[in-house]
């Protein structure tokens, strides 16, 4: 309806046209100052060059332009492309004695940019307040994060091991914790607006990545006595947002790159390579055990809280399921007095599995009982309980005493899950739940799914006997006609796993497998 007022119509086209004017008139200007050059062998357009330079644009306006363009409008990525080959610009230099432009400085793209980090953390923490969930600007402020990572500063020495470079190198590592601190904080508080972004949620394990990479807390000494793998400084994904070179003792645990690494190349030239590798040694402390441990204890327990706000964040869960692994090492580190690079080694499997039943326990007790019964129509912790099931299952390798700690772990699960659909029941009675959609689990359709799920999963133990696999599987067979009742969409697929159980027992059907398979066919 507001369109249709004649006044605000206008005024909404004027905005448009001065947007696309704007718009047209910065790719115009880019096009002068950053367009494609002609060989630098042309003598004839050299001197035009030099006779046009006055008329080119300057950088810094540009890139005040495409500020004030991305604070009304933060959505456009090639604005940010823009502003990016901006920041990589090299201003071309003059010979003070003959006042000539040297081929070698003309204006081009440097591998060292120019940039003032906190401009650039500054104006997309302002965009982002605008639009919280625009991709691009998440991915400037990564770009712009691993630029200052790599390149402290445009004018440090770093060829030299004199004091005051040293103290330089101190105090850039100083800054870069503190920065990356802060950036944890400002997703604290995006967060706490919409803790389902699952753009900061992203950005957030980025931001750990790099902790994790270079986080280290030096010293001015470790600093002078540490020796740099420079086989390790040249791969790249140290600084993309990848979990791995960082935890290598942990391959399981994908947490993948985020940057590609032609976004933050770090040469173009052989001789400008040894200085970027350099000033990337100048970035790189490596985390102690403790620092470590911290890091992942930090994040997890950041993930508890954010559950207990809302059992509904599906980021959270998903990134709690990423740090359980980690979890588990560090515990079994500083239980069994070993490192977590010596744990997968020297620990028995028995070992590991133990500690692996003891963290789903809690799992079940602290997060997950809460959750279900609190909201037993929200999929996502019931997507959690079905990872910590398939997580927990024991190897072949361990011992009857752990399988059965493992079955009584299930079978507790299974009762209480039978006192969830009896207090269920019992408030439906009382017309304490509100009928609605069935297919979204108004008569508690998560609850059968989990249920049948922890029975289907007893079943594959060959420790019960055949009275107890019987019952089990009769009461999973009931779970699956009560969900076809439920979610009639999905009947088909309640009926496939029902077969699955007829099928279960080798050598025919069996008195209550006929039972069952004649409750679904009157289905």
């Amino acid at each position: 309806s507001r369109l249709l007022n004649p006044e605000t119509s206008s005024k909404l086209a004027t905005k448009a046209l001065q947007w696309n004017h704007l718009s047209h008139e910065l790719l115009t200007q880019r096009r002068r100052l950053l367009g494609p050059t002609p060989p630098s062998t042309s003598a004839a357009y050299a001197a035009a060059d030099d006779d046009n330079d006055d008329a080119k644009p300057s950088p810094e306006i540009l890139l005040t332009l495409t500020e004030k363009m991305l604070s009304v409008n933060p959505d456009p990525s090639h604005l940010w492309n823009i502003r990016r080959e901006l920041l990589l610009y090299v201003v071309p230099k003059v010979d003070e004695d003959t006042g000539i432009v040297s081929e070698l400085n003309r204006p081009s793209v440097s591998i060292i940019p120019n940039i003032d980090i906190q401009s650039e953390l500054k104006l997309t923490a302002h965009c982002l307040q605008r639009n919280p969930k625009a991709y691009s600007a998440w991915h400037h402020r990564k770009w712009s994060l691993v630029c200052y990572l790599t390149h402290p500063t445009p004018d440090d020495d770093s060829s030299t091991s004199s004091p005051k470079a040293k103290d330089s190198q101190q105090s850039h590592l100083i800054n870069v914790k503190k920065i990356l601190q802060s950036e944890l904080e400002l997703c604290a508080q995006f967060l706490q607006l919409d803790e389902r972004n699952f753009h900061c949620w992203n950005y957030r394990r980025f931001v750990v990545a790099l902790l994790g990479s270079c986080g280290g807390r030096g010293t001015s000494d470790t600093l002078q006595n540490q020796t740099v793998d420079l086989g390790v400084i040249s791969d790249v994904n140290i600084f993309s947002g990848s979990w791995s070179p960082w935890l290598k003792h942990q391959s399981q645990v994908s947490m993948g790159a985020q940057l590609l690494p032609s976004a933050f190349a770090l040469s173009s030239s052989q001789g400008e390579k040894c200085k970027g590798t350099h000033n990337i040694a100048k970035a790189i402390i490596k985390l102690s055990e403790a620092e470590l441990e911290e890091i992942i204890s930090n994040e997890w327990n950041f993930t508890n809280s954010k559950i207990q706000d809302n059992f509904s964040n599906g980021s959270a869960f998903h990134y709690r399921s990423k740090l359980l692994p980690l979890m588990l090492e560090s515990r079994l580190a500083s239980t069994h007095r070993v490192s977590s690079d010596e744990s997968s080694g020297r620990l028995s499997p028995a070992t590991r599995y133990a500690e692996s039943l003891v963290f789903a326990r809690e799992e079940w007790e602290n997060i997950l009982l809460n959750a279900i019964f609190t909201e037993p129509d929200d999929q996502t912790p019931w997507w959690y309980h079905r990872f910590i099931v398939s997580w927990m299952k024991p190897p072949a390798v361990v011992g009857d005493e752990l399988v059965l700690e493992y079955e009584t772990l299930l079978f507790e699960m299974a009762d209480s899950l039978r006192d969830l659909l009896e207090v269920e029941k019992e408030n439906s009675m009382l017309g304490n739940i509100v009928e609605g959609d069935e297919s979204k689990g108004a008569k508690c359709k998560w609850a059968y799914i989990g249920l049948h799920m922890v029975l289907s999963t007893l079943l594959e133990s060959k420790t019960l006997d055949e009275g107890e696999a019987a019952n089990l599987r009769q009461e999973a067979g009931e779970c699956l006609t009560e969900l076809i009742k439920i979610d009639p969409n999905r009947s088909e697929r309640y009926q496939n796993l029902a077969a699955d159980i007829i099928r279960a027992q080798s050598g025919g059907i069996s008195r209550i497998e006929g039972k069952l398979s004649n409750m679904l066919s009157g289905c």
